[in-house]
């Protein structure tokens, strides 16, 4: 393996241990809405503040998110929407799967 493969594999693990959450999965959801402050991300998602802002921190780490202060707020804005539409996919790929073995 190449080490540009390595280095990009790599990369794709880190991404998906990132989203590996649902707490996780669900900011980004809200994030593919609008941008949004720990605050009231915190209180939309029933979070306590300091759980949600470690969850950001992760995502904005692994290159998610970007950030923008704005006074004393700190804004999240989702970067890579394909990761919402790439969730959504697996999720209804593995649901039909499931019900197939199912019948």
């Amino acid at each position: 393996m190449s080490e540009s493969d390595k280095r990009r594999l790599g990369i794709t693990a880190e991404l998906f241990k990132a989203i590996g959450h649902p707490d996780r999965l669900a900011i980004l959801e809200k994030l593919a809405e609008k941008p949004w402050c720990v605050c009231e991300l915190a209180a939309d998602l029933e979070l306590n503040k300091s759980v949600a802002s470690k969850h950001l921190s992760l995502l904005h780490d692994v290159g998610l998110l970007e950030t923008e202060k704005k006074g004393t707020q700190v804004i999240y804005t989702l970067v890579v929407p394909c990761v919402i539409e790439m969730g959504k996919c697996s999720y209804l790929a593995i649901l039909n799967e499931k019900k197939k073995r199912l019948e």
